[in-house]
C-alpha cells in the first residue's frame, strides 16, 4: 500500500477537522484509494496548548520540522491570511512538496506567482478548499465540465450573507437580529464585515472565473457589494414582486472575450433554483456550451465540510503523476466596467410634497426610467421605493450620488439590480 506523508501548517478549525476526519475514517479512506496517508508533523504557533488534538504527532511552532524534512510529499496550509502562509507554500515548493490549501485570499492575491512556481517545479496545487467548503466546483470544472466553454457562472458563494438574508426572508427578522444569530452559530466571526460587505464571495469568484476562463484573475477585477443595507422592507417588496433576494457572485463572458464580474445582492425569480438555496448553504451554477446549466449545492463552510474538501485534494495528488495545469493560458480579457440592470431604488426621504417628482427629474436626466412606484405611509423617514427599467450602472451612481445630496434625503439610497433571467 502506498504511504503518503503529510505536514499540516496551522491546526485550527480546518486543521483540527482534517486530523478528525483521518483518524474517523482513514481505515475506509485506504480501503477506498489504496493509500495511507500518515500526519508526520504540524507547526503550529499555540501547539503546546493542543496536546489533546495532536495526541502523538510531532509538532512544533518551527516551521524547519516541515519544510526540512524529504520524508514530507504533501503540505497542508491551513494557516489563512497573506503571511506567513504564503512563504510556507512557496518554501514547500521550493523543497519538492506538493501544497494543498484552503486559502482563497492568498490566491486570489498571490495565486497567478504560486501557481507558475508548482508549474516549473511540476508539482500539485491543491485548492478545492478555498472555493465553497464541501462543493466540489473545482474538480467539476476542470474534470466533468472539461470539455465546455464556460459561459457563466453564478454563485451563492457566502454562507454568512445567504444565513442572514434567509432568516430575514422566512422568520420577518431585521439585519441586526439575524447577523447576531448567525454569529450565535459561528456562521459569522466577531467582526463580520469581510463577509456581509461582499469580498469574501469577491475572492472566490475571482478563483473560480480564472480557472473558467483559463487565465488569472485578481480579486481587484471583481466589482463588489454587499447586504448591510438590506432590509425586510426591501425583502417584502421583492417578494410582493415575485422576487427573492441574495447575494450573487457572477462571471459572464462574451463572445468578443470581454468579462463582467460582480458580486452584489440581487432580486432573481421567486420560481429560480438559487431563490430556494437556504440559510448557510453555498450553491454554484455553471452555464457551459456542451452540458448546460449544471447546479452544485451544499454545505460552503465549517470544519468537516473543509476537512472533506481538503482530504478530497489530498488523494487526487497522491493518485495523480501530472500536476493540474492552473489558469497559465495567456488569454487577454477585458474586464466590463459598466452593465445595464432594471434597478430596484429605496430613498428615505422627508414627508413633503414633491419628494418623488424631484427624485423623478433627476432620474430622467440620467436617462433612467420609472417602471414602478411605491411610497410607505407613517412618520418620517418616509420609504419611496422605485423599480427602473435597464439603465447603465454609472447613471444609476451619478443619479444616486445627486439625489443622496438633497436636503430631502435623510439616509443613503440602497440600489439593488433585478435579474430577471439568469
Amino acid at each position: 500500500m502506498k504511504r503518503v506523508n503529510i505536514g499540516i501548517f496551522g491546526l485550527g478549525t480546518v486543521g483540527q477537522g482534517v486530523l478528525q476526519s483521518l483518524r474517523e475514517r482513514g481505515e475506509s479512506l485506504k480501503a477506498r484509494t489504496g493509500i495511507d496517508f500518515h500526519v508526520k508533523a504540524v507547526c503550529d504557533r499555540s501547539y503546546k496548548k493542543k496536546g489533546t488534538v495532536l495526541k502523538n504527532i510531532h509538532a512544533s511552532d518551527n516551521p524547519s520540522i516541515i519544510h526540512d524534512d524529504p520524508e514530507i510529499d504533501i503540505v497542508l496550509e491551513l494557516m489563512g491570511g497573506i503571511e506567513p502562509a504564503k512563504s510556507h507554500i512557496v518554501k514547500s515548493l521550493l523543497a519538492g512538496q506538493s501544497v494543498v490549501t484552503a486559502n482563497k485570499a492568498l490566491l486570489a492575491a498571490h495565486g497567478e506567482e504560486i501557481f507558475k512556481l508548482a508549474q516549473d517545479k511540476f508539482l500539485h496545487i491543491g485548492f478545492e478548499a478555498a472555493v465553497a467548503g464541501a462543493l466540489p466546483v473545482i474538480k467539476t470544472l476542470r474534470r466533468t465540465l472539461v470539455i465546455n466553454q464556460i459561459h457563466g457562472i453564478y454563485g451563492i458563494l457566502n454562507g454568512t450573507c445567504n444565513f442572514i438574508i434567509t432568516k430575514m426572508q422566512n422568520e420577518s427578522m431585521d439585519y441586526d437580529e439575524a447577523l447576531k444569530l448567525a454569529q450565535d452559530k459561528g456562521f459569522a466571526e466577531a467582526d463580520p464585515s469581510f463577509d456581509v460587505n461582499g469580498n469574501d464571495a469577491g475572492q472566490k469568484l475571482a478563483l473560480l472565473s480564472g480557472i473558467a476562463f483559463d487565465t488569472f484573475i485578481s480579486e481587484d477585477s471583481v466589482q463588489v457589494e454587499g447586504i448591510a443595507e438590506i432590509r425586510q422592507m426591501d425583502l417584502s417588496i421583492a417578494e410582493s414582486m415575485g422576487w427573492i433576494i441574495r447575494l450573487l457572485g457572477i462571471a459572464k463572458i462574451s463572445d468578443d472575450g470581454s468579462c463582467l464580474l460582480r458580486v452584489h445582492p440581487a432580486m432573481i425569480p421567486e420560481n429560480h433554483i438559487l431563490a430556494h438555496v437556504q440559510d448557510e448553504k453555498n450553491a454554484v451554477l455553471f452555464d457551459s456550451s456542451h452540458s448546460g446549466p449544471s447546479l452544485i449545492m451544499g454545505n460552503g463552510a465549517g470544519s468537516l465540510p473543509t476537512a472533506a474538501a481538503v482530504i478530497s485534494d489530498l488523494v487526487s495528488i497522491s493518485k495523480n503523476t501530472e500536476p493540474e495545469i492552473w489558469m497559465s493560458s495567456a488569454n487577454s480579457i477585458k474586464m466590463v466596467k459598466d452593465y445595464r440592470y432594471r434597478f430596484y431604488l429605496r430613498f428615505q426621504t422627508r414627508d413633503k410634497t414633491g419628494v418623488l417628482a424631484e427624485i423623478a427629474e433627476i432620474l430622467a436626466k440620467n436617462d433612467i426610467s420609472i417602471t414602478t412606484v411605491h411610497q410607505q405611509e407613517g412618520e418620517e423617514p418616509v420609504d419611496v421605493v422605485v423599480t427602473t427599467h435597464e439603465a447603465w450602472e454609472s447613471s444609476i451612481r451619478n443619479a444616486i450620488k445627486t439625489i443622496d445630496a438633497l436636503p430631502i434625503i435623510l439616509a443613503p439610497t440602497v440600489s439593488i439590480r433585478i435579474i430577471d433571467q439568469l
